[in-house]
């Protein structure tokens, strides 16, 4: 069990940006849908173990913190030598066979395992810094999806995962902010000296308006270019997505962000608000 919890499985939820541009793609490619749901599985393996080495370099931060003490490489049921090894097999194993079948397109995770480095050592605690990096990494996943599938994503999309990525960055600081037992913990230092300067309300709101001219901009085009008066359902899913940010928060104030993705599976008001908003989104694009 401990070796399938430090792959950290609940996080691949991160990596159905992969799956986004062949799933938005008209017409409806099979093809285009099945390499998506590979690259989808093997770039799981690769960020594992990616992670992996996170928890390796961040090993005495995670001892001093109340519930990433309890990570098994951190609570000492995986030693390190181990969690070496079992990282380098996962990245050599899911990049090989990233090659394999889509052949340069493995260069985008060559470039997120050297940034994954750069991040964990020196980009994590570099003000301000951090939170553009976070945003890079979600850009690597969409633009690898677009890559298997050879589909070209717009700009007004890539500029939405980019602000919404910034914004979930800054939620999880803010979370950190409101979190107890964890004065000690390097991070949070790093998070308390930026909220003294640019206070961390006032990013989230700027990368929230940001997110949303962008995500207005691309449905307003989407609507323009579909055949069909579907803006009823445009402003559905706009009103939906508005609840969810809401909500996204709410509990961040509550210290529950930390972890973003686990935060959200605890949370049932954002499981709830979640499926809506897809339900909403699918709507507005398919009907």
């Amino acid at each position: 069990m401990k070796f399938i919890k430090v792959l950290r499985p609940w996080q691949w939820a991160k990596n159905i940006l992969i799956l986004i541009p062949a799933l938005l793609n008209k017409p409806f490619s099979l093809h285009n849908i099945e390499n998506a749901f590979l690259g989808f599985a093997l770039f799981s393996i690769f960020v594992s173990g990616n992670y992996i080495l996170n928890d390796i370099s961040d090993i005495e931060n995670d001892k001093a913190h109340p519930k990433k003490k309890f990570r098994p490489i951190a609570n000492g049921s995986i030693d390190i030598r181990t969690a070496k090894i079992y990282s380098i097999i996962l990245i050599s194993l899911s990049l090989s066979s990233f090659y394999y079948f889509f052949d340069f397109a493995a260069l985008y995770l060559l470039i997120y395992l050297m940034f994954s480095i750069l991040y964990t050592n020196f980009l994590k605690f570099n003000f301000i810094v951090n939170s553009f990096a976070i945003s890079f990494f979600f850009l690597i996943r969409l633009f690898l999806g677009g890559s298997i599938t050879e589909i070209q994503i717009s700009f007004f999309l890539s500029a939405y995962i980019f602000f919404t990525s910034f914004f979930i960055a800054v939620m999880k600081k803010n979370s950190i902010l409101n979190t107890k037992g964890i004065e000690n913990n390097r991070y949070f230092n790093i998070v308390l000296k930026e909220n003294s300067v640019l206070q961390i309300s006032s990013l989230s709101l700027i990368s929230l308006f940001l997110s949303n001219v962008a995500l207005y901009v691309w449905g307003y085009e989407n609507y323009r270019a579909s055949e069909q008066n579907n803006i009823q359902y445009l402003v559905l899913f706009l009103v939906v997505y508005s609840i969810f940010t809401f909500l996204l928060h709410q509990s961040s104030n509550n210290g529950k962000l930390e972890d973003f993705v686990l935060g959200v599976f605890k949370d049932i008001k954002l499981i709830a608000i979640s499926l809506l908003l897809g339900i909403s989104f699918l709507i507005y694009y398919f009907v």
